[in-house]
């Protein structure tokens, strides 16, 4: 454990001992002053002297090599906390912070959850399905990811290891035990919905086969992490009580552990996100109304930006001397990530919905009549397929909207009704007639 250049006050002294009660100055341990003494006879500064004790980088560094050979965890903890009161330095405290990113962002993530469910209920053809089910399954969890940041911060997380109470350190790694699992599971979740969403609307054989493939790869990383996870240490309690090498355990490196699994996570980020881009590009539609529909699946390259800048925060995550400070950058960044994944996958949703209350952004105007964007609300289920150029070919009908898009369907009412409304109808139409 480093020592802040500002070990001071030999309390052989009486006087300095006095003082010491009097500030309320944690008492440093034996070794800690045995250390001290022994820099002291060989430096320049005299005991009494706390400028020049504070000053002294070299004394310092001495008694940081003496303290780490010589004192047990929580003896460093000790010393360097006595160290920091006595010259006066202030630690850093990032608690507010860790909360208050927790807590926005998770209000952000139901908000958009709710205006998903609200489509569900006004927007016609739109059904309640397993991608919804498995996306309330992932909100129910990003609420304990999100609530779980407030007690880690009330058991210190965002202060300096030497200003909690070991109990504290302890509690704090004790819940980063479940919230690493609750992150895993809920990353996992919203691709599983996002995948579940696709196979609703792409029909071809071959990207079906890619979706489930992908689905099975998201739960087993899963299942794997939350198992090697659970099972990081030898007995499971040290995961949380070896910190102070008093408690007898044998660990995987957190690191090996957190990089792999963000790295993994990266990839299955990527994959989801190229999936549809193929089908995507084909459809017969106008340049505009192709880049929005593109850019709604692809805004979950921000997702994986944030991935990208986590994975980069665990570069100290395993190797800290300081855990209750170097946690909360892995902490918020984690609880940032799992909400705009949601946003992400409840984007179509929601345009689904604003299209009804937006149609000049987000909906399809003709002859001052407006519908939602790919809806089966418009004039073709009315039975006013002539006003939209409909022309028959074994069976099958070409539908041209306003000439901005072209897409092939089926002419069934089973098929119609059983579809969902905005995106599906738009890709799945034009990809059916593409399907392997």
């Amino acid at each position: 454990m480093r020592i802040l250049p500002c070990l001071v006050m030999l309390l052989c002294a009486s006087q300095q001992a006095a003082a010491a009660v009097q500030e309320d100055i944690t008492t440093p341990p034996t070794c800690g002053l045995q250390c001290l003494g022994e820099s002291l006879a060989t430096s320049s500064c005299s005991m009494t002297d706390n400028t020049c004790i504070c000053a002294d980088a070299a004394l310092n560094k001495q008694v940081t090599a003496c303290v780490e050979r010589h004192c047990s965890i929580r003896e460093q903890l000790q010393m360097k906390r006595y160290s920091t009161e006595a010259c006066g330095v202030e630690g850093e405290d990032r608690r507010d912070l860790v909360w208050i990113i927790a807590i926005v962002f998770g209000l952000l993530g139901l908000a958009a959850f709710i205006l998903r469910c609200l489509a569900r209920l006004y927007v016609t053809a739109q059904t309640w399905g397993l991608d919804d089910w498995a996306m309330s399954v992932a909100v129910c969890v990003m609420i304990a990811l999100s609530v779980i940041a407030i007690p880690l911060t009330q058991h210190g997380l965002g202060l300096d290891m030497w200003n909690v109470s070991s109990d504290d350190i302890t509690a704090v790694l004790r819940l980063y035990f479940w919230d690493e699992m609750i992150y895993v599971s809920c990353l996992a979740l919203t691709k599983v919905s996002i995948l579940l969403f696709y196979l609703k609307v792409f029909p071809g054989r071959t990207f079906k086969f890619c979706a489930y493939a992908l689905i099975a790869l998201n739960s087993v990383y899963a299942l794997s992490f939350i198992f090697i996870l659970i099972f990081q240490c030898d007995p499971i309690p040290g995961a949380w009580r070896q910190w102070d090498g008093e408690f007898p355990a044998k660990c995987i490196s957190i690191n090996i552990i957190g990089w792999t699994a963000a790295a993994i996570n990266i990839a299955l980020d990527l994959a989801v996100i190229i999936l549809p881009l193929p089908p995507l590009l084909r459809l017969s539609m106008s340049l505009k109304k192709k880049l929005q529909i593109i850019l709604m699946f692809t805004v979950g390259l921000f997702v994986t930006a944030v991935s990208v800048i986590r994975l980069r925060s665990l570069i100290r995550f395993g190797n800290t001397t300081n855990i209750t400070q170097d946690y909360v950058e892995v902490g918020y960044w984690s609880t940032i990530e799992v909400p705009v994944g949601i946003i992400c996958a409840c984007m179509p949703a929601i345009r689904s919905l604003f299209s009804m209350y937006f149609p000049k952004l987000f909906g399809t105007t003709k002859s001052g009549t407006s519908y939602p964007l790919g809806s089966l609300d418009g004039p073709l289920q009315n039975g006013n397929s002539s006003r939209l150029g409909v022309t028959s070919n074994n069976g099958r009908s070409q539908i041209k909207v306003k000439h901005e898009w072209t897409v092939v369907t089926n002419m069934r009412h089973d098929r119609y009704s059983s579809e969902s409304a905005l995106v599906q109808e738009e890709v799945q139409s034009a990809c059916r007639g593409q399907s392997d």
